[in-house]
């Protein structure tokens, strides 16, 4: 063999693994499953029953709503007009009632029934099949009194309990319902005063999140976290309660006996400007809304517009007067028939001669061809201008829902016609709050004082806060309303409005007759009567406005609206304690030889 390296020799055996390394892989596995173990049992012993501590507290806490106080709608007297009253809803926990027990005796859900049919003054029958089942949470009976929930109570039947909830009631039933307005069976205000001041009447809902107790009480020392509720404020209204259901029952009788659509009548004292009187016929009870057609629901005091006719001759008057275009003994040749150069044609009511008629005259007669005559010295912009003035064409900013701001166009888009008929009241419209601060600005010396029908709010506490007013301002001169008043002294004391006459008083008025519009399509299809007054005129303390929409017996606004007017005025003198007139008035002559 030669001198090259060694070989070595194989046997044919295997190496056998070290006894140390399989020992080592031993030992690591069995770490990791003893660490996988503990990490489970932590997760059961801790994690998971923190997880079902926590379920079941969940299942044991209960939230409920604690309702706010929606607040009172006052008279300005402080007669109720809207309240809030609290009614109670019956909730059983079916698994609960089915273990109830007396004496040891199993109850159940049959017992139950029994048990709560006298209270809830029904059958066992019909209670059973609400009471058995596996409901936590069943309502079985709404609208329970205090009186019915204690005597539930009383009886301790397990897993029945309440839930307190306010409703609203109306104590003054339909006295001033259609200026109240009503609320929803949800709860959500539909109209009137109640969606006007919604923000301000119902509050802020709080609320209770409790640990119940296997009967359905609150555990003592569970959770229990509660956020109150914010009560909401009162409204107090400017109405007079015993002046509205005099109004309201004297506006109904008219309406029936002349047949009409609907009435109204506003009575606003004059030196502040307060709505005391905000009747409407027919007249909606807010505890049953539903007894009276949805369109006779609001108060169309505010939302209904209307032609005002002849009522609008004051407005050309104290324009005309505040001009120094006429005086109220300025003498015209009134026709009864008047063409204008662009061959448009006016007439008065009634046929009749040439009349000799002063201006004073002519508003007594409530000539509309006399109106023009005078009224043609104003431009057409002036004409505009003074409407603007006294209010039409603009919203009261009493802010009553859907309140319309009436209608009046622009001079610079008026026709032909509408250029003449603006002088008597067509070709514009106006609501009934409109009509009655024409002659209430007049009387009060030729200044507007806004309007008002909310006077201020009652916090809980009973703090009264003033509702803010607009400012007055002046419409026409001092000198210009008192010769306009007198002028409309002699409308009741010998012209058109002799109806109106309330004995012992001097009264100032204007009547008016109109077509009404269709309620479809074009033309007209009825009238509107009207009379709008002051009363007493040597000392105005109240403006009174009643509108007749549609009558069909009798549509004259002296002979339909006038002794409406004479009447209310009458009862309210003697309710207000406003003594009579003392001087005689001095009117201008009528006629001229």
């Amino acid at each position: 063999m030669g001198t090259g390296a060694a070989r070595v020799k194989h046997t044919g055996k295997k190496r056998r693994p070290d006894p140390r390394l399989r020992m080592t892989v031993i030992a690591v596995i069995s770490v990791v499953v003893l660490l996988i173990t503990s990490a489970r049992l932590i997760s059961i012993q801790g994690m998971d029953s923190m997880q079902l501590a926590e379920k079941a507290l969940s299942n044991r806490l209960v939230t409920r709503t604690l309702p706010a106080s929606r607040g009172q709608i006052l008279a300005s007297d402080g007669t109720v007009l809207a309240d809030s009253v609290s009614r109670y809803q019956l909730v059983v926990d079916q698994q609960n009632v089915a273990k109830w027990t007396v004496d040891g005796e199993l109850l159940g859900a049959w017992g139950a029934a029994e048990a709560l049919a006298g209270p809830l003054d029904t059958d066992p029958g019909l209670l059973y099949p609400e009471l058995v089942g596996d409901k936590r949470w069943n309502p079985i009976a709404k609208g329970l009194t205090s009186e019915t929930w204690a005597a539930v109570k009383k009886l301790d039947i397990l897993g029945i309990t309440a839930e307190e909830y306010a409703v609203r009631s109306y104590p003054a039933g339909a006295v001033a319902g259609n200026m109240v307005g009503f609320l929803s069976s949800d709860g959500q205000a539909q109209a009137g005063l109640e969606l006007a001041y919604d923000d301000v009447l119902r509050g802020r809902d709080g609320k209770q999140q409790y640990e119940r107790g296997a009967r359905g009480e609150i555990i003592p020392l569970g959770d229990n976290n509660i956020q109150s509720a914010v009560d909401g404020q009162s409204v107090q209204t400017t109405i007079d309660t015993d002046l509205q259901y005099y109004a309201q029952q004297a506006i109904e009788e008219q309406r029936k006996k002349h047949k009409a659509e609907s009435g109204s009548i506003v009575i606003k004292h004059i030196p502040t400007g307060e709505i005391i009187t905000a009747a409407d016929a027919p007249s909606v009870d807010p505890n049953a809304p539903g007894r009276t057609e949805g369109g006779q629901r609001g108060s169309r005091i505010f939302t209904d517009v209307f032609e005002p006719g002849s009522t609008a001759k004051m407005v050309t008057a104290a324009a005309l007067l505040d001009q120094g275009l006429v005086t109220p003994e300025q003498e015209f040749t009134v026709p009864y028939k008047w063409k204008a150069p662009n061959d448009e044609e006016f007439r008065d009511s009634h046929e009749h001669p040439d009349q000799k008629l002063t201006f004073a005259g002519i508003m007594a007669e409530s000539s509309n061809t006399g109106t023009i005559l005078a009224g043609n010295e104003l431009s057409e912009e002036q004409r505009y201008e003074y409407l603007r003035r006294f209010g039409f064409g603009s919203k009261s900013g009493i802010g009553f829902p859907a309140e319309t701001a009436g209608i009046l166009h622009p001079y610079q888009e008026w026709d032909g016609r509408t250029k003449y008929t603006v002088m008597f009241g067509q070709g514009i419209a106006a609501n009934a709050l409109q009509t009655t601060d024409v002659i209430a600005t007049i009387a009060n010396g030729g200044v507007h004082v806004p309007s008002t029908l909310v006077s201020g709010k009652v916090s809980p506490s009973g703090r009264t806060i003033p509702e803010p007013s607009g400012e007055p301002r002046r419409v026409i001169s001092e000198k210009a309303a008192d010769q306009t008043l007198a002028i409309l002294e002699g409308v009741v004391a010998e012209g058109t409005g002799q109806s109106a006459a309330v004995s012992g008083y001097r009264v100032a008025g204007k009547t008016g007759t109109s077509q009404a519009p269709a309620a479809e399509g074009g033309g007209y299809d009825g009238y509107t009567a009207s009379f709008v007054g002051v009363i007493p005129a040597d000392d105005p303390q109240l403006a009174i406005s009643v509108t007749l929409q549609r009558p069909r017996k009798g549509y004259y606004g002296g002979t339909a609206a006038a002794p409406v007017f004479s009447d209310v005025a009458g009862f309210a003198m003697r309710h207000m304690r406003i003594p009579p007139s003392t001087t005689e008035p001095q009117l201008p002559a009528r006629e001229w030889k």
